[in-house]
């Protein structure tokens, strides 16, 4: 009857740490999933920056450090992205902003760009591509919090260490 018993609460046990293994691999794929949509995200908004930056250079000839503040910025985000190094992308990130809106209020003393239905789309658009980058942030950031919750968590902390995961970084 004893060894019915220990069959039982091994049988139980191995389910259990199955299940978590399946939950924790489930988490990282998902981490995954928002890393690359965030990361896509950040690619389309420096590639729009890299066109409004093009357009701006033919009628801002003496505003050339905004504009190459706003390039490099923009390069030291997707640096930061491909590295997955968190501290530096919110870095780059916060600079990209500041350069990206002091472009566009210097842009507004210049009449071409000022009357100019087309640049207020271009505007309009890198507002958009913003704003998808947040809410991808906010994903992802969801995604690591439960994800973190678990490795913290009994019996997921156990099997998190046999797979090797740790807890992963916000994007702040």
């Amino acid at each position: 009857m004893g060894w019915i018993l220990l069959l039982a609460l091994a049988a139980l046990v191995a389910a259990v740490v199955a299940a978590a293994r399946r939950g924790l691999a489930n988490l990282q794929d998902s981490r995954e999933d928002a890393w690359q949509a965030l990361e896509s995200q950040l690619e389309k908004r420096h590639a729009h920056m890299i066109q409004v930056v093009g357009l701006c250079a033919r009628l801002m000839k003496y505003e050339s450090d905004t504009l190459d503040r706003v390039t490099n910025s923009g390069s030291a985000v997707i640096a930061a992205a491909r590295r997955r190094n968190m501290p530096a992308l919110a870095a780059a990130d916060k600079t990209y902003r500041a350069a990206a809106e002091s472009l566009f209020r210097l842009s507004a003393n210049y009449p071409q760009f000022g009357t100019s239905r087309a640049f207020k789309a271009l505007h309009q658009r890198a507002v958009t591509l913003d704003a998808r980058v947040d809410e991808r942030r906010e994903q992802y950031n969801g995604v690591v919090g439960v994800l973190n919750v678990r490795c913290r968590a009994f019996p997921y902390s156990i099997v998190a260490r046999t797979m090797g995961m740790r807890p992963a970084a916000y994007l702040s």
